[in-house]
């Protein structure tokens, strides 16, 4: 062992070698350095080995360097460290031929975004590729089978797709030349408006046969270029239109055409009007597919008139804007196949509006539509999403009308923020839970019974898989005697809850796999890591008021449950 200075006090042996290496006593940081590697496994030993190749180097004692790189390689082979420092100790040595096929075999190895180094590799070997050949192109498309330039080309976005046109004659060529890498039109990451004549040349290119398009609204797509786009296009089969802004006339002057069109979507931020929504709907009612309007504008006071027939829709999203009314049970006459139905934000006249004509409903989500009493559902519903709806209740059956809900394939219930009672849950889940096919259930943030039998106010199922009593305000004993009621779950949420590192324990011993903490503020830091180390996935993030966490020692989370 080298003898110490006091600069060295303290210090690691690696980093007394780097420090002797920047004095260029090599031969000390060699000693260092192979102490270093003694002591050190892994990334430490690939470093190591890596600094004493280098001190090595300097002293030009090549080959015990190119030992220590060729163990580099054996040690971690998926890195680019090894490749490199061998390749440059060869090309010391003379064998610039062999350090070409070091490097080649590296960027075989090392696969790209794996580590920084393999842009030098890259880098080195191409510097090295050229000086051997100075005549020689080295462009990618003279290498790559044209499977494989195609399958690159189809991961950039239209704007580069479009400049690599401008690269060469070849690179022009081959673009041109697929038509599948322009089937659709994505003008999501276009910088200013697309004129006539690009958006003619880029159908050309596809051939026309263009599939799909994304339009936002700063691509300026007036009536002349939707109607243009859709006329000569003849398989457009999907439409999106996104950002933000108003669409009504350009979209209803260019459908007509759209003989093909199955999707359309219409997005978040682009508000689109319910006289233009339903024309749109009308004019292809006959193809429609799927149809998702994010954000249409209607009013308070006087409802949606007349939905066409949509013989083919199967899945239909209306969001609506400022609480607007919906003409709910003339729509449900309208859409007789329907599988999925998302309505959201919407204001339902309170006449008793007969969910049961959907026939095929599948999928129902009603979240914060301002429901005062949930009507008839179809037994064929496995989803039902009704979270944010805090004055929904259920009807209550009379001797003439007597109101059940039999749900027996129902697989979610997600009643989040509703009025929804405990025994308003039970009924509606329990043919599902009878059957054993209820797998998720959401029932937080409603007002809960904290006391009595726990089996009166929650629905024990061996079925359910996921559940959420996120914000409920309860005491953790009860928490504890939920989730007893489900002996084979996997996933919990009880975020904004009393819990400790008590329950903690407790989840993990009853073998839960994923535990979202959000907004706890009586467990420790220590408690979630110790479930992480169990091998649990953790989803925590602080509370928003600054809310000291107990350390772990303090914590009966360590020394087993509150008595």
């Amino acid at each position: 062992m080298s003898r110490l200075d006091k600069n060295d006090e303290g210090a690691a042996p690696l980093e007394r070698g780097r420090r002797r290496y920047q004095e260029k006593d090599f031969t000390k940081a060699i000693s260092f350095f192979t102490e270093a590697v003694n002591m050190s496994t892994g990334h430490l030993l690939l470093t190591a080995l890596d600094h004493r190749a280098a001190a090595y180097e300097k002293l030009k004692q090549y080959q015990p360097a190119l030992k220590d790189a060729k163990r580099m390689l054996e040690l971690k082979p998926e890195c680019s460290k090894g490749y490199l420092r061998c390749g440059k100790i060869l090309q010391f040595k003379g064998e610039s031929a062999l350090a070409m096929k070091i490097y080649e075999r590296g960027l075989r190895k090392v696969k790209i975004g794996t580590d920084n180094d393999r842009t030098l590799l890259q880098s080195i070997f191409n510097k090295m590729r050229l000086a051997q050949d100075p005549g020689k192109s080295l462009d990618p498309l003279e290498y790559l089978p044209l499977e494989l330039a195609e399958m690159i080309c189809q991961n950039l976005t239209m704007r580069d797709r479009v400049i690599c046109l401008a690269v060469s004659k070849s690179w022009k060529r081959l673009l041109e030349s697929s038509h599948r890498l322009w089937t659709t039109l994505d003008t999501t990451n276009t910088r200013k408006p697309i004129s006539q004549t690009s958006l003619r040349l880029y159908l050309k290119r596809s051939n026309y046969t263009l599939d799909r398009a994304l339009i936002t609204l700063k691509a300026r797509f007036d009536a002349q270029k939707m109607t243009y786009l859709t006329k000569h296009c003849k398989k457009l089969r999907r439409l999106d239109v996104n950002g933000h802004g108003i669409i009504g006339d350009s979209l209803i002057a260019s459908l007509p055409h759209a003989k093909s069109l199955n999707n359309l979507q219409v997005s978040r931020n682009c508000e689109i009007s319910v006289f233009s929504a339903r024309e749109a709907l009308k004019i292809c009612r006959e193809t429609l597919v799927e149809v998702n309007f994010q954000r249409i504008k209607g009013s308070r006071s006087q409802p949606a008139g007349e939905w066409p027939r949509l013989e083919k829709l199967k899945t239909l999203t209306l969001r609506a804007e400022d609480e607007a009314l919906l003409n709910f049970t003339q729509l449900v006459k309208a859409t007789p196949n329907l599988q999925v139905v998302i309505l959201n934000e919407w204001q339902f006249p309170q006449n008793g509006s007969i969910l049961e004509l959907w026939t095929q409903l599948e999928h129902l989500d009603l979240s914060n539509s301002y429901l005062l009493v949930l009507p008839k559902l179809p037994p064929t519903l496995k989803h039902l999403i009704l979270k944010s709806n805090p004055h929904l209740q259920i009807a209550i059956p009379n001797e003439e009308d007597e109101i059940q809900y039999n749900l027996p394939l129902l697989e979610t219930l997600d009643c989040w923020n509703s009025g929804l009672s405990g025994k308003d849950i039970i009924s509606l889940t329990q043919q599902s839970v009878k059957l054993g096919n209820l797998k998720a259930l959401s029932v937080g943030l409603r007002i809960a019974e904290a006391d009595g039998k726990v089996e009166e106010e929650y629905p024990a199922s061996e079925s359910v898989k996921s559940l959420s009593l996120a914000h409920l305000l309860i005491w953790e004993k009860r928490v504890l005697e939920i989730v007893k009621l489900y002996p084979n779950l996997t996933r919990l949420d009880v975020s904004g809850t009393k819990i400790t590192g008590v329950a903690v324990k407790e989840f993990v011993k009853r073998g839960i796999k994923w535990l979202k903490l959000n907004e706890c503020q009586t467990i420790s830091a220590d408690a979630i890591e110790w479930a992480r180390n169990q091998g649990v996935e953790v989803e925590f993030q602080f509370p928003s008021q600054n809310t000291s966490l107990k350390t772990f020692r303090d914590n009966s989370f360590t020394g087993g449950f509150w008595q």
